[in-house]
């Protein structure tokens, strides 16, 4: 049914779903996130007596964690909260919900505050029950912060012990390294290593990054994405510079996979490389404040390492990360995941949160957003850069899932 369809004696219920692992193909009757729904629906459907009735909207977050606030359903959700168009929200455990304490106490009050009520449908809970029922309900949040932060740690001491064996614990694969399927450490795939060794012999002889590029691409070998062609003079200075070939971890320490490449042959790349960095850097020339295209400049953070992004122009690239042409955002940080993302791209998500601001702000910043959304169309980039400035302490951008998120200022 439609929201504006119901009565006013009707309990419009909106159901949210969450499942933190998106399971691409699976099967949607026994997915975690229809068995959610499922559950919530007949929940209601047997309070039908009291007038109660799910709204046909859904609200389900495959794939998203409940330590962030920044996830496309629930934000909807609140949306339809605050055109007071949901009577009752209905989630089956409240950790789908959330799992942060503070954040469960900003959707609580927010809750509360438009007369909204909540239900967990395993264990009967609801805000409507009285004091004894909201008591259960907060030390429900505190457990379930508890959970993640246990989960968490679990994750860190697993990692930290790995690496104190010199076992892999995450990251890409070299090229010239499968992953063993039993213990998902490196293990050597020869028809690779074939190429990582031609790399590693014709750089030792002499040749340079750039021409070894050029020949690997007439000669159409396949990086490790399979590509052809795709090979540039950086993409072979990452993979000469790669200690993993000579059975290490990154930072140095010894591993525990086999070396494709001999420490000597190794040591005479590296200083084949050092002696030619002797040519310093050309100076670019300087852009005004009102050429400078990119209005996330010092603002934009890789969620994956925590460091700023820089900024780029580059016609190779922008073939694969087209509708912005050459400007993008790129994590330069080594090891990271955090790739880049195009310019156009991710400064239209940020006027998107802006249009939408989140519902736990202030009057007046929500007012500041609505201004600056207004005036954004007929302002220079360094004036939009300016102004974000003042509202934003950064703007985080998460690859993995290609999501941004804002932190404002105090």
């Amino acid at each position: 049914m439609s929201p504006r369809t119901a009565t006013a004696a009707t309990v419009r219920c909106a159901i949210y779903t969450r499942q933190s692992v998106a399971r691409a193909g699976a099967d949607p009757a026994v997915a975690s996130c229809e068995l959610q729904y499922e559950a919530c629906r007949a929940f209601v459907r047997d309070r039908a007596s009291l007038r109660w009735l799910a709204l046909d909207e859904r609200f389900d977050d495959e794939g998203f964690s409940g330590a962030t606030m920044d996830r496309p359903a629930l934000e909807r959700l609140l949306d339809r909260l605050l055109a007071g168009e949901v009577d009752r929200v209905v989630v089956y455990r409240l950790d789908r919900l959330t799992r942060r304490l503070a954040d469960w106490a900003r959707l609580s009050a927010a809750f509360e505050e438009r007369g909204v009520g909540l239900t967990v449908v395993r264990g009967g809970f609801t805000t409507a029950a009285g004091s004894a029922a909201r008591f259960q309900l907060n030390m429900l949040a505190a457990f379930a912060e508890l959970e993640r932060d246990m989960i968490a740690e679990r994750l860190t001491d697993d990692r930290a012990a790995r690496q104190a064996r010199g076992e892999r614990s995450a990251g890409r694969l070299p090229l010239g390294y499968s992953a063993s399927p039993f213990t998902k450490q490196l293990v050597i795939n020869e028809i690779e290593a074939a190429t990582v060794r031609w790399f590693f012999t014709e750089a030792a002889n002499g040749a340079t990054a750039a021409a070894l590029a050029t020949r690997a691409n007439v000669r159409k070998v396949s990086d490790r994405s399979g590509r052809q062609g795709h090979w540039s003079a950086r993409t072979v200075l990452r993979l000469l510079q790669n200690r993993a070939y000579l059975g290490q971890r990154p930072d140095g320490s010894h591993g525990v996979h086999d070396a494709i490449i001999d420490s000597d042959t190794f040591a005479r790349v590296q200083e084949a490389i050092a002696t030619r960095r002797t040519r310093q850097a050309s100076p670019r020339p300087a852009a005004t404040a009102e050429q400078d295209p990119f209005v996330l400049r010092g603002l934009l953070v890789c969620v994956v390492c925590g460091k700023h992004m820089t900024t780029s122009t580059s016609r190779s690239i922008a073939a694969t990360v087209r509708r912005d042409g050459p400007r993008y955002y790129r994590c330069r940080t080594a090891g990271c995941s955090g790739g880049q993302v195009a310019g156009g791209d991710i400064e239209s998500f940020v006027l998107e949160l802006l249009q939408r601001p989140s519902i736990e702000l202030n009057q007046t910043t929500r007012q500041q957003c609505a201004i600056l959304v207004t005036a954004w169309d007929n302002m220079w980039p360094t004036n939009k850069r300016a102004a974000l400035g003042t509202l934003v302490e950064s703007i985080r951008w998460d690859a993995k899932r290609g999501t941004v998120s804002m932190v404002l200022k105090d």
